[in-house]
């Protein structure tokens, strides 16, 4: 029978987990948005369905904007997801150390498995309160996270403060102003069918001025900006429909909540405003994304 200490102690234990469960819960719904699709940013498997795979197409082109990560360098990757720019920059960089950092624990999970690199690693962390000291990378990145962060200056001051003067520091974000073909059709369609149907607000920082106007605000120097465009492309409509109606993202939810007569109308409108006139085929969108990228003072 346990003692009455004992069970005093194991009662503690309880309430500390569950302030702990509660606590990351409550943080990931003030970084993430709470009106976004619930397990949003938890569920790699449906990130990766969807979003995950054009994060992999653009981090290439993101690493070679950021042109500063040198031979034997430590990078940061700050909101990592699912380690896509990581495992890029471990792949096609000479950095010595690449750590990956995201609040999700499942993201964490699922790239801490798909690892392979011995100078790799992923941490749970809070973009907003790094738990590195001052100056441990020599370069600092971020994809497609910047968004999302409640404090998104606060942030970038945070990525300042851990790379070493004179070291890169970068972000992307979705262009918000059209730039970004197949949610541009998704919801032109959605409109159309369904007036009531409310287009996801403009993301935050998705042009050159905002992200250049955020950098030169937390204090980089030689600040700069450019577009970086990646192809969607699908084998069919069909495999076009299932990303929207699977991955995760804004219309997943819009189309789950439809009747099964609304998404059929909703289906065939989106059909004819993608192929026109032509058969069923491939399908090739472009998406564009600005990246900003900027150096910590050395003075």
């Amino acid at each position: 029978m346990m003692s009455r200490s004992g069970a005093v102690i194991f009662l503690v234990q309880l309430l500390v987990a569950a302030q702990r469960h509660n606590v990351r819960r409550q943080f990931q719904s003030t970084l993430y948005g709470g009106g976004m699709e619930p397990n949003l940013h938890t569920d790699a498997d449906k990130y990766q369905a969807g979003m995950g795979s054009w994060s992999k197409t653009l981090a290439p082109l993101f690493i070679e904007f950021i042109d500063g990560i040198k031979e034997g360098d430590r990078v940061l990757d700050v909101g990592c997801g699912t380690g896509s720019l990581t495992f890029t920059i471990a792949d096609t960089t000479k950095a010595s150390t690449v750590v990956g950092t995201d609040p999700s624990v499942g993201y964490v999970e699922y790239a801490r498995a798909q690892n392979s690199h011995p100078h790799v690693a992923f941490e749970i962390g809070d973009a907003q309160k790094l738990p590195y000291d001052n100056g441990s990378f020599d370069s600092c990145v971020s994809s497609l996270m910047i968004q999302f962060v409640s404090d998104a200056h606060t942030a970038a001051r945070e990525m300042r403060r851990v790379t070493k003067k004179g070291g890169s520091v970068a972000t992307c974000v979705w262009d918000n102003s059209g730039g970004m073909e197949l949610s541009e059709r998704f919801w032109d369609a959605a409109v159309a069918v369904d007036p009531g149907a409310k287009r996801p607000g403009d993301r935050r920082y998705g042009s050159a001025s905002a992200l250049s106007e955020l950098w030169i605000a937390s204090a980089f120097a030689n600040v700069e900006t450019r577009a970086l465009v990646i192809p969607m492309e699908f084998s069919s409509f069909d495999d076009f429909w299932s990303l929207l109606s699977n991955s995760q993202g804004p219309p997943k939810p819009y189309i789950s909540n439809l009747s099964d007569d609304r998404r059929q109308i909703l289906k065939e409108r989106l059909r004819t405003d993608i192929l026109g006139n032509r058969p069923d085929g491939s399908i090739k969108l472009h998406a564009k994304a600005w990246a900003v990228r900027g150096t910590v003072p050395v003075g």
